[in-house]
């Protein structure tokens, strides 16, 4: 846990603040048009909370706090004399009373201590920063804790005073994006402004019949299709607590393989896999023994790429450094370059180039590696494959290493160049190997171009990048989150489909990997660190939420592993014991670290203020 933060004392902005604030604990009266919206509020935020054994209520109205279920009950808010009022409304039945700024929230309570939080009214005001008060909320929120807020929407009677804020459907997402899940909500409807205000100006048993219609009308609001006909959302999120999943992630790598690890204490590297197998619910590893000079590589650079950021530490310095002795021997044997595809050379290119920056002491040496991977990449690549976008991808990091380098940000203007003048009408980038169109070349593509853009300057580029984001969210990406393989026409599928039903050969397209996720999520981070303006992050909370919650299991993959790094696949009927894929493909039950270096480089863009 971290220290408790340090709690400025407060102050009043001005006296209507500090009235406004004092009067929402203790409402006054109101008919029952008005008073139907406060108790459909409450009723749905206690619904969600249940009992908990530790909450924190943040300056909601005082009679949703008298009905917390809870063993200890906290309460936040944003001025003294607003605290002094639930003091009188509530006594005893609250645990603690605490106060904080309004502009700069700060809670006095350590990382993961509440079980449950909630905050009903406050995130309509202007003066509160919603941001600092959300990341303030998730520090304090254990990761099997539940976060209950509400927001207006403009279809709010109340829109037309302007003194409030008021949020579309995914301005409310944008405000719990990309660190929380959604796991429930509920959708309050009112009246619309002039016939909210003739029903409040009504004797109050003719309110009541109103009253009626607008129960009936939200609880027809079921679906997220219709967030846009609600007048207030009640929102239930779950943390996601991304520095934990990194953690396990990067220690998973070096963890010796008789630890259910990736790190082969033989040869002291990283191992291409492990297998699995299913026994009912649990699941049981096995070192892979084949060896694939594409798997590590992308290990090492997700690695790489954590050690370099604001997160990273070193505590695995030392088989890092091990890690790129075992590829030089290999350099230095001959074997490598000339035996690796562009798919394992790219991401090691950009592993060494990172490695070099990192460890000044070490500089040159890797620099060196680096430089004898590119020469054989200069000779060799054409730009006629998509993995040979993840070359182009590699030396950015080499060029970045050393701008100087003329030859090398030569070849980089150019593969920018080629590589951009592959995009076809779709949107989507056109190579010459049959796969060139499935989800992964895709974002391969766009890490490469938007590293190039970056290091280069040429933002005219962007374009092609927003192109293939986009072309892949509204073709690609389900209603759960998950990115399909490839979306490839009905025609198309019929031969697989039948197969699938005569010997239960599960065709690729019924297939969702987690690996597919974290490249969408890298190819953003990539996007929006080159200068891209088109904000996806509601769109990365989707693809990482699938890993975590929506993949159609109901659990966790990273807990369904057990390893500490999210399982391989889930199909479309949500398996993941099943070895049946379409003819001439290999058995899909195993993990390779090519996946988790994906993920480990995702995470590390999350955390470290990438994609904001």
């Amino acid at each position: 846990m971290s220290e408790t933060p340090t709690l400025s004392e407060p102050t009043t902005s001005n006296d209507a603040r500090e009235q406004r604030l004092e009067r929402w604990v203790k409402q006054p009266p109101v008919g029952p048009n008005m008073q139907y919206l406060r108790d459909a509020e409450r009723v749905a935020a206690l619904d969600h909370l249940g009992h908990r054994d530790r909450v924190l209520d943040l300056a909601s109205e005082s009679t949703l706090t008298a009905g917390l279920d809870a063993d200890e009950v906290v309460r936040l808010d944003f001025s003294a004399g607003a605290s002094e009022t639930a003091r009188e409304e509530l006594g005893d039945s609250v645990d603690t009373y605490e106060v904080t700024e309004p502009e700069a929230p700060r809670l006095p309570f350590p990382d993961d201590h509440f079980d449950g939080a909630v905050c009903i009214g406050p995130y309509d005001w202007k003066f509160l920063d919603v941001a600092g008060l959300t990341d303030e909320v998730h520090r304090v929120t254990a990761s099997d804790g539940l976060y209950v807020f509400s927001v207006p929407t403009p279809r709010s009677p109340y829109a037309a005073n302007g003194n409030n804020r008021f949020y579309e459907p995914a301005e409310a997402l944008d405000v719990v994006s990309p660190d929380w899940h959604l796991a429930d909500f509920d959708l309050l409807f009112q009246y619309p402004r002039r016939l909210h205000l003739l029903v409040n100006s009504l004797p109050e048993d003719l309110q009541d019949r109103f009253v009626t219609v607008s129960e009936r009308l939200s609880d027809e609001l079921t679906d997220r299709e219709m967030w846009s006909r609600a007048s207030y959302i009640v929102l239930a999120v779950r943390p996601m607590k991304f520095e934990s999943y990194l953690e396990r992630g990067v220690d998973a790598l070096f963890r010796p393989t008789k630890e259910d690890g990736f790190w082969d204490e033989v040869t002291d590297s990283i191992i291409r896999a492990l297998n699995y197998e299913f026994d009912g619910d649990d699941v049981t590893w096995s070192r892979d023994e084949s060896r694939e000079w594409r798997y590590a590589t992308m290990a090492m650079m997700g690695v790489m790429n954590w050690r370099a950021s604001p997160v990273g530490s070193d505590r695995h310095d030392e088989k890092i450094h091990r890690e790129f002795e075992y590829f030089d021997e290999h350099i230095a044997s001959g074997e490598l370059p000339e035996e690796m595809p562009s798919y394992g050379l790219g991401p090691l290119l950009s592993a060494y180039a990172t490695a070099a920056t990192v460890f000044e002491d070490r500089r040159e040496s890797y620099l060196d590696s680096a430089r004898t991977l590119f020469d054989h990449a200069a000779e060799t690549v054409e730009f006629d494959h998509a993995e040979d976008s993840l070359v182009l991808y590699g030396a950015t990091y080499l060029l970045e290493a050393d701008p100087t380098d003329e030859r090398v940000r030569g070849f980089v203007e150019r593969g920018l160049a080629e590589v951009s003048d592959r995009r076809d009408t779709e949107g989507l980038f056109h190579f010459d190997n049959a796969t060139t169109r499935r989800h992964q070349n895709q974002m391969y593509t766009c890490w490469a171009l938007s590293r190039a853009i970056e290091v280069t300057g040429q933002t005219g580029y962007l374009a092609d990048v927003e192109s293939a984001l986009d072309y892949t969210i509204e073709n690609r990406m389900r209603e759960d989150g998950a990115f399909v393989w490839e979306d490839l026409p009905a025609y198309a599928r019929v031969p697989g489909e039948i197969r699938n039903r005569l010997t239960s050969q599960t065709p690729y397209w019924h297939y969702l990997y987690e690996c597919h996720q974290t490249f969408f999520v890298n190819a953003v981070a990539h996007y929006d660190d080159a200068g891209g303006e088109e904000d996806y992050t509601h769109e990365v909370r989707r693809a990482m939420a699938w890993i975590f919650e929506t993949n159609g299991t109901g659990r966790d993959l990273v807990d369904v592993s057990g390893i500490g790094v999210p399982m391989r696949q889930v199909t479309v009927d949500g398996r993941m014991d099943n070895r049946q894929f379409t003819r001439g493909w290999r058995d899909q039950q195993y993990k390779g670290t090519y996946e988790v270096g994906s993920y480990v480089m995702a995470l590390t863009h999350l955390l470290d203020g990438t994609i904001d």
